[in-house]
């Protein structure tokens, strides 16, 4: 059986309906998804964590920065990324704020066993030729 966390038991109002935010930031598109594993270190703990990142506004409201040719934009939810301990609690978050969402479920990597004695297996057919120098 599913415990329910108790959280989640009473259903508070939508923030959507308490902030008083515009509509184009309370109707939001947000991505659910684990963050990949850092290619830099061989950890894993770092992505055991679910985050939610914010889609770019529709109406474009990107530029080029003269200076330095950045990308700027107006638009203060862009750079914003909260992370979650489950899938649940982020989508409930999702819900409760009265934004869609779209989940990105997780690819796990299929580690093949290996064996060193596996080298020196018999197989039928031609036998391998190994060169030692």
């Amino acid at each position: 059986m599913t415990e329910i966390h108790p959280a989640h038991q009473k259903e508070p109002l939508p923030a959507e309906v308490l902030s008083g935010a515009p509509a184009e930031v309370t109707k939001r598109t947000v991505h659910i998804y684990r963050p990949a594993v850092n290619p830099m270190q061989s950890g894993r703990n770092s992505n055991l964590r679910w985050r939610i990142d914010f889609d770019a506004l529709s109406k474009g409201d990107r530029w080029e920065n003269q200076l330095m040719g950045w990308q700027s934009t107006a638009d203060a939810m862009a750079s914003v990324k909260l992370d979650f301990s489950t899938k649940e609690d982020a989508v409930h978050f999702a819900e409760k704020q009265g934004w869609g969402y779209t989940i990105k479920e997780p690819k796990f990597r299929q580690i093949k066993p290996k064996s060193y004695k596996n080298n020196f297996v018999y197989r039928a057919g031609k036998l391998p030729f190994v060169h030692t120098k």
